[in-house]
């Protein structure tokens, strides 16, 4: 049975990063806001093969440990297609605890299907904007996706590499469909306020995977996360995990995209 711990280094002492900036550039956070988070996790789980339903299964089980050890109660919605996630995400967005929560994610992880369905982010935008989910308004919106934009190619490599992020041990496989996301480029509403969208940005030239672990952008974000969580904010997580594909032997570079957080977003801030 596949399994991934999760282990993160303690708190830090009072002197972190965080108190180089005073209130007005953070978001805030508090033990009682922490005790309340929710995250909403969206598994399409219609494939042509096993092969790719269980890589998929491997991804959700890292982002589904690694929100619950961020103190984030997962809303799990699985064995959906791309036509289907409207009605989840307008079941999130009147969740009771968006009230008492700090923020919130909400993680879209996808593989091949049965064919190219499109997905447009701008669902995600107005179910949780301001305007129709007043609960989240001033509250750091995180959007993560690991989808393809169209047709692309898989990569994988074998359970022999130890070495998750060894960039040469990755290898071409086959071609297969998958879901599209349509990220609409157009003149951001004041009630997009607070959103950050960090995608896998795949087309054709592949998404990165391990036979055992899953894929690498899954990973890294994981490994960023569980190294810096105390003392840099999300956006700065990210990069780093932009950074760590520098180097990969393909065109992949994760993408942050519709950035509106106007503050600083610490997970943790004691």
């Amino acid at each position: 049975e596949w399994s991934y711990s999760v282990s993160f280094p303690s708190p830090p002492r009072l002197g972190s990063r965080v108190s180089t900036f005073n209130s007005l550039q953070i978001y805030p956070v508090t033990q009682q806001s922490q005790s309340n988070r929710i995250a909403l996790l969206i598994n399409t789980e219609t494939f042509t093969t096993s092969l790719y339903k269980c890589r998929a299964v491997k991804d959700e089980k890292v982002m589904q440990n690694l929100l619950q050890t961020l103190g984030y109660e997962v809303v799990r919605c699985g064995d959906i297609t791309a036509k289907m996630i409207d009605k989840p995400l307008k079941e999130f967005s009147e969740h009771p605890k968006l009230a008492l929560t700090d923020s919130v994610f909400v993680t879209l992880v996808c593989y091949g299907g049965t064919g190219t369905e499109e997905f447009e982010i701008d669902q995600i935008f107005q179910h949780l904007n301001t305007k129709n989910c007043p609960a989240l308004k001033d509250k750091p919106k995180i959007i993560i996706i690991h989808a393809c934009r169209g047709v692309c190619v898989f990569v994988s490599v074998g359970e022999e590499s130890a070495d998750l992020l060894d960039r040469k041990q990755f290898v071409p496989t086959d071609d297969i469909e998958s879901l599209s996301v349509n990220s609409v480029k157009g003149p951001r509403a004041q009630n997009e306020k607070d959103f950050i969208i960090f995608h896998s940005s795949t087309t054709y030239t592949g998404s990165y995977k391990h036979e055992t672990y899953g894929s690498a952008f899954i990973q890294h974000i994981f490994e960023a996360v569980r190294k810096h969580c105390l003392t840099d904010d999300i956006e700065e997580i990210f990069r780093m995990v932009m950074q760590s594909f520098e180097e990969f032997p393909s065109e992949q570079m994760p993408t942050k995209e519709r950035d509106t957080l106007t503050k600083r977003f610490y997970l943790f801030q004691s």
